[in-house]
């Protein structure tokens, strides 16, 4: 049987929803994922990895794709031309031929039921709102206060925090439980910063609109496209150590010869694989390299970014995983 081994870079569509089956498709390293596309969204129906087939079902029906499988990341994969497996499927034995057609029906029942449940979730979140919306309406509301002094303040900019919560459980109609989650989220992330003060209770010193602003823009793009994208974890500890660098070398603004690069980090990790963190950094676009040749190439850090990139994906990743229970409703106020 001729087959031939195909290595597909991430985001490359292996077979496209409504397309002609061509053959079939065996996994071999890698991950894809499928989706239907309904009114221009794309409906997520799982993810396939390693010994798993795309294109099984619709070889069995000789029906057209139904759904689009797309790579995660690098994938690669056995493929099997229609022309060459055919006589394989005409000469199966009757009733065998009976029991792959009510598979495949059956397959294609489940699939129209999970697309259905999945709309059904989206409008759902699209009436109540996501935790990271909910997240940043709490920013904006936040952020909203503070500019307009309708939290109290004195001159020190001392921002109590005793009836702002309050007052979010009324306009956001959430309850008080689950903003005060949110909001212990923005002050452990660090995008604010909260104290105890003898006259005033729980304060926001001193706050930041336009971060918290930024966030709140942040949070939302966040809901739209989810967790994709964001730093990983094990990299936060690399980050600091950036963040230290920066500021320890102030008077090179964020510029470092690449051939030292690595020795910075390992004297401020106590690492000795700075050359492997340096080209991981540089994979994940934390850090950026410029310059004509070896000797003069520099590496350009942007220790603010980083700083506040990792202070909103922490807070992100904490809101995704607040309880995962949905809050209530908007609340009868008598």
């Amino acid at each position: 049987m001729k087959n031939a081994s195909i290595v597909l870079p991430p985001k490359t569509i292996v077979v496209q929803e409504g397309d002609e089956t061509k053959g079939i498709y065996v996994i071999q390293e890698g991950k894809v994922e499928l989706f239907k596309t309904i009114e221009g969204q794309e409906i997520p129906l799982g993810e396939i990895a390693r010994g798993q087939i795309i294109g099984l079902a619709t070889i069995l029906s000789r029906e057209r794709h139904t759904v689009t499988a797309r790579t995660i990341v690098q994938t690669v994969t056995l493929f099997y031309p229609f022309e060459a497996i055919k006589l394989y499927f005409n000469e199966l034995n009757p009733i065998l031929s009976v029991f792959i057609k009510s598979a495949t029906e059956r397959i294609g029942l489940l699939i129209s039921q999970l697309v259905e449940a999945k709309l059904n979730e989206k409008k759902l979140i699209k009436a109540t709102g996501s935790q990271h919306q909910h997240a940043s309406q709490l920013a904006y509301l936040l952020a909203a206060f503070v500019r307009q002094g309708t939290i109290e303040h004195d001159e020190n900019k001392i921002y109590p925090l005793k009836s702002f919560l309050v007052n979010g459980e009324l306009i956001l109609h959430k309850k008080f439980d689950y903003l005060e989650k949110i909001f212990n989220l923005f002050s452990s992330g660090g995008l604010i910063k909260v104290i105890f003060d003898k006259k005033y209770g729980n304060i926001v010193l001193s706050p930041n609109v336009q971060l918290i602003e930024d966030f709140a823009v942040f949070s939302i793009n966040v809901a739209k496209k989810g967790l994709v994208g964001f730093i990983p974890v094990k990299a936060h500890k690399w980050v600091s150590g950036l963040i230290r660098i920066h500021k320890r070398y102030k008077e090179n603004s964020g510029s470092f010869l690449k051939i030292d690069f690595a020795n910075l980090i390992n004297r401020e990790l106590g690492r000795e694989d700075g050359e492997d963190i340096m080209h991981q950094l540089l994979s994940l676009k934390l850090i950026s390299e410029k310059g004509a040749d070896r000797a003069s190439m520099r590496i350009i850090l942007n220790a603010p970014m980083l700083q506040k990139r990792v202070i909103f994906e922490s807070i992100s990743r904490g809101v995704n995983d607040i309880d995962k229970v949905k809050p209530d409703e908007k609340k009868t106020v008598a």
